[in-house]
């Protein structure tokens, strides 16, 4: 719970000093407007942001009236200030100031392509096709990438925001860091990582895009929507037809494709292959009369042959593999 207001009071921190990005704001006023109590929790915070802000005192100093001052005064006085010609006695301060003027040169010519060079710099794609494929991105984060799947990760190096593409399912495990921002972006529906190990779905044929967070926190939202807050072992799912965000519980299976770990119980077996073939490079066929078949079962890493072994094994079926596939036939089950 600490952790969580740790995160709330950094973006609403950030929220008052106008340093906030968009989807920050927009959460941030959706998160106020959610109970009464979130916002006298606002409210207070921004009592003390202001009056820290008015113990501030900034005193302005008039240089040239000072000068114009200084000389009246000597004029009164009657002094006079000689210009001394340049000799080996002043060489050197002469050469430090007119270091310092390069040297001040420099800094703003520095300064002004800093502020205008290109804001992003590195591009990485990592796809996969008919397996499942393990990375590492440039941050240090690993992904997952399952079958039909495409990523395109970039940093812009002047906002420092780390920004994914992705066109199918990958699970995600950040290298955190609070100066930087983590972001998945699915065609404008973000997932913003707060220290987070987390999967997403979000093949382009799919009426939904979903995000299951393993650890840690994300945020899930769209440019004209604060979305939803997820937690660990939380799902948020959202609709494209209806543009809403729900929130669901995750399937049992729902990052099976990374573990290799499969529990079934009482599951019908149509159920059961497709989640299999949605993993594995050959595809399982079922005939008609099998498909509602029930089946307790757990799978650990075992092999796609096994697992197709087991099942025929436990629910008497036959099995014909031809053209990279798997056939189960049998004569049905009694229900």
């Amino acid at each position: 719970m600490e952790q969580t207001n740790n995160h709330i009071d950094d973006l609403i921190g950030k929220y008052l000093a106008g340093e906030a990005v968009s989807e920050e704001i927009a959460f941030i006023e959706s998160w106020i407007n959610q109970n009464e109590s979130n916002r006298k929790y606002f409210d207070h915070f921004k009592t003390i942001f202001q009056k820290s802000a008015d113990v501030i005192e900034y005193q302005a100093y008039d240089t040239d009236a000072a000068w114009a001052k200084l000389r009246k005064s000597l004029k009164a006085q009657g002094k006079v200030i000689p210009l001394q010609p340049a000799t080996s006695t002043n060489f050197f301060p002469l050469f430090w100031k007119i270091a310092a003027s390069v040297i001040l040169i420099l800094g703003v010519g520095f300064f002004i392509y800093e502020l205008n060079k290109p804001e992003s710099v590195s591009a990485t794609l990592v796809s996969s096709e008919r397996q499942i494929v393990a990375d590492t991105l440039p941050d240090g984060s690993n992904v997952v990438l399952n079958k039909q799947t495409k990523l395109a990760y970039s940093f812009d190096t002047k906002k420092r925001v780390h920004t994914v593409k992705l066109r199918g399912e990958a699970y995600f495990n950040i290298q955190h860091d609070s100066t930087k921002t983590f972001i998945v972006d699915i065609d404008g529906v973000m997932i913003r990582d707060i220290g987070t190990s987390f999967n997403v779905k979000a093949y382009p044929d799919s009426n939904t895009v979903e995000v299951v967070v393993e650890s840690g926190e994300v945020m899930f939202f769209t440019d004209t929507d604060s979305g939803v807050y997820l937690r660990a072992n939380g799902k948020g799912v959202y609709n494209k037809s209806t543009k809403t965000f729900t929130i669901d519980q995750p399937e049992e299976n729902a990052l099976s494709y990374k573990t290799r770990f499969f529990t079934f119980s009482n599951s019908d077996l149509e159920t059961v292959t497709e989640t299999l073939n949605e993993v594995y490079e050959k595809q399982i066929i079922l005939s008609d009369k099998i498909k509602n078949c029930h089946i307790t079962v757990s799978f650990n890493n075992e092999s796609q042959d096994e697992i197709v072994a087991i099942i025929a094994e436990t629910l008497g079926l036959t099995i014909t593999e031809s053209e990279g596939k798997f056939t189960l036939e049998g004569s049905g089950c009694d229900q």
